[in-house]
């Protein structure tokens, strides 16, 4: 799914296991090209759209990837914080 705007701008459901589509290809490849291109829409690039999110949550890859217990650090296996908290140069939160 792909939001913008607040609202759905393009979606490929994979009902089975979350990784299948129980659509005919010729669907599935529609469906894709418009998550593709919302994508590149809200300045996504990468030269291979869908592969790259696909496996951003496979946590065996190297370096960060998004699971279901949140963003995490490959290596050390730490949470890495989705919200950063910034301090001025006198230490004062911003």
């Amino acid at each position: 799914m792909v939001y913008a705007g607040g609202k759905l701008a393009a979606q490929a459901p994979l009902p089975v296991g979350g990784i299948l589509s129980d659509q005919p290809v010729s669907v599935l490849g529609k469906q894709l090209g418009q998550v593709r291109k919302a994508m590149e829409d809200l300045g996504y690039d990468n030269n291979n759209v869908i592969m790259s999110m696909s496996t951003l949550c496979l946590p065996v890859s190297p370096r960060l990837k998004l699971t279901d217990f949140g963003l995490l650090e490959v290596k050390s296996q730490e949470k890495v914080p989705l919200i950063q908290t910034y301090f001025d140069k006198n230490g004062m939160r911003i």
